[in-house]
């Protein structure tokens, strides 16, 4: 989610020669934040998802910021509405069947993503190993910035 050479000037390198650790750090950056296992527990890039549907009714679905949803009994995809609720988004499906969700982190919030992986780069680029098992904390903006855009649970 953000290019390398965005990072390159964030930690005012001016030598090429630590490139692809800034490129392996950003990539692990982005990992830690997005999808279903990342700390913010929705995703940051566009992704496609899958849940097996039981039975027919109202199905909270486990990732936020859906953008489009399908179900498919059998007899291929159905779109489906997708509605607000405090627990998630609902679909409603009229029998069993595999669920489609597309997710993707609203354009509002990219920016505050962005500015994460960037602090994240920048500190463990400093910080490129504990020594004598003192780790070192992540720095309060990224904290703070994750703390605003994690999803929670009801």
């Amino acid at each position: 989610i953000v290019l390398l050479d965005d990072l390159v000037a964030h930690l005012r390198l001016d030598a090429d020669d630590e490139l692809a650790l800034v490129e392996q750090l950003g990539e692990a950056a982005t990992a830690y934040l997005d999808g279903w296992t990342g700390v913010l527990g929705r995703c940051v890039m566009e992704q496609v998802w899958r849940v097996t549907v039981d039975a027919a009714g109202d199905v909270v679905l486990p990732m936020p910021d859906v953008t489009e949803a399908t179900a498919d009994y059998g007899d291929g995809p159905v779109p489906l509405d997708v509605t607000a609720s405090a627990s998630g988004p609902v679909v409603t499906v009229t029998a069993a069947g595999e669920v489609t969700m597309t997710c993707a982190m609203p354009a509002r919030l990219l920016p505050s993503a962005q500015l994460i992986v960037k602090l994240l780069v920048a500190h463990w680029f400093a910080n490129r190993e504990t020594v004598s098992g003192a780790a070192s904390e992540l720095p309060f903006a990224a904290s703070a910035l994750i703390g605003a855009l994690r999803r929670w649970h009801l």
